[in-house]
């Protein structure tokens, strides 16, 4: 008699799915803000519930090294790693090149596995992880019963890209998606960009399931709110599953909310209300849950000098050269002067990758933010990223394209792209970049 395949959904982007001896965790984020005090869940499971977990856990499934996916304080935590070493439970991850994910994890004890063809992990069970654009990846899961895929939150929006993956990969049978937005969409005023961003998640699972060939799809990974003052008002138009439940129907698309703990038979699915009145309350109470806020403010002598240590590594792992001559290049927009804004100093600086950090007598800014942001930026390559996910600045539509090209290059460098002579025989990569920033400019201008 063949093993049945179960998920047991955990929070956000976890869930542990069990077929015989095989149960594969997926990306462990329990508690506390993440993204530079940007997010927060918006329910935070039990310490003796995830132990409980663990101790079925055979293998743990790490998407990507975002924070809400890859929780370094989870893996830091000195009985959680007790009880994973314990356990024997094998850490999988895509294939890098700069191997910092799988060198954090063994460092500290952990056993990894780099995934980059189809494995089996036991006679009925075999998986493969697909990286996808930059840093995202997918995992499917084929068990005697079921093809699953697990997307995170890849990019795998229009017809064309579903397409070519279901040429390479198949179809499934259940589906796992992210279904809200997860990142910035405009300033305050903007909410028209927030309204059609939270549509087209929608419609990117709708296209997901049906040319996939799903017979049924557990909407996840947006199970957050965004918990900074500054970033609070981003949550006015986020999907909630009960919005979501009822457009999908609407699709005759068998979508399938779980609350935490629950646990079924993937092919045997079954939409319980107390699910979705369950996180339809968390998300309604949004107004009552925790709100974060920057409360150090970091003099100017202070960036300075971390702006240096920035600028040391930056040149490092980039050419100076190629870098002062796209500045020259003033039509392209790269690399030249932005005018920053800092809230808590209440002053305007002038600021280059050239010359620094210095004060401006010029108001109009081209990005706000607060001085807590801006040394997150000088002290993290991937600060930037950070930044834009997870929204705590104020930038106009026809700025923010003048101000990536200057501020993304340590987000670039720490997904191991680095601006030399190299760099021309990546051009998939300068594009892929450069599409990117022109759809989301797109659809900002189309809402302002």
């Amino acid at each position: 008699m063949k093993n049945k395949t179960f998920i047991e959904f955990v929070n956000h982007a976890s869930v542990l799915i069990t077929h015989g001896n095989v149960s594969i965790l997926s990306d462990p984020w329990y508690s506390d803000t993440v993204f530079n005090k940007g997010w927060r869940l918006l329910y935070e499971n039990s310490t003796n519930y995830i132990y409980k977990i663990l101790n079925k856990t055979s293998h743990i499934y790490i998407s990507h090294e975002h924070p809400d996916h890859f929780s370094a304080s989870f893996f830091l935590n000195p009985e959680i790693k007790k009880t994973i070493l314990e356990n024997n439970i094998s850490i999988l991850f895509q294939n890098t090149k700069d191997k910092r994910v799988k060198n954090f994890l063994e460092k500290n004890g952990y056993s990894v596995q780099e995934i980059s063809k189809k494995i089996f992990l036991n006679e009925e069970v075999k998986i493969e992880i697909v990286k996808h654009d930059f840093y995202d990846s997918s995992i499917f899961i084929e068990t005697s019963d079921l093809k699953i895929l697990n997307l995170n939150d890849c990019p795998l929006s229009n017809k064309y890209e579903i397409k070519k993956f279901k040429e390479i990969f198949g179809q499934f049978d259940v589906l796992l998606t992210q279904f809200s937005y997860a990142a910035w969409k405009g300033n305050k005023d903007n909410k028209f960009l927030r309204i059609t961003t939270a549509k087209d998640k929608i419609d990117a699972i709708i296209k997901q399931y049906k040319i996939l060939g799903c017979t049924s799809v557990i909407p996840f990974a947006s199970y957050i709110y965004f918990s900074n003052e500054m970033n609070f008002y981003m949550n006015d138009c986020i999907n909630t599953p009960e919005k979501l439940f009822k457009e999908l129907k609407e699709q005759n698309i068998n979508a399938f909310i779980l609350m935490p703990g629950e646990k079924q038979e993937l092919s045997n699915l079954i939409q319980n209300k107390k699910s979705i009145d369950f996180w339809e309350d968390n998300f309604q109470n949004i107004k009552t849950k925790k709100i974060d806020s920057y409360d150090q403010s970091f003099p100017l002598d202070q960036l300075q000098e971390n702006f240096k240590k920035y600028q040391k590594l930056i040149f490092s792992k980039n050419s100076k050269i190629l870098i002062y001559a796209l500045h020259k290049l003033k039509f392209l927009n790269i690399f030249q002067d932005i005018n920053i804004f800092l809230k808590d100093h209440n002053k305007n600086y002038n600021y280059s990758i050239l010359s620094g950090l210095n004060v401006s007598k010029q108001t109009d800014y081209d990005i706000a933010m607060h001085s807590e942001s801006l040394f997150f930026i000088f002290k993290n390559e991937f600060g930037y990223d950070t930044l834009t996910v997870n929204g705590c600045f104020e930038c106009e539509s026809e700025k923010f394209s003048k101000v990536s090209k200057n501020l993304a290059i340590g987000s670039l460098n720490s997904m191991g792209i680095n601006l030399n002579l190299t760099i021309l025989f990546k051009l998939n990569i300068i594009i892929l970049f450069l599409k990117k920033l022109v759809i989301f400019l797109r659809k900002f201008k189309r809402s302002t």
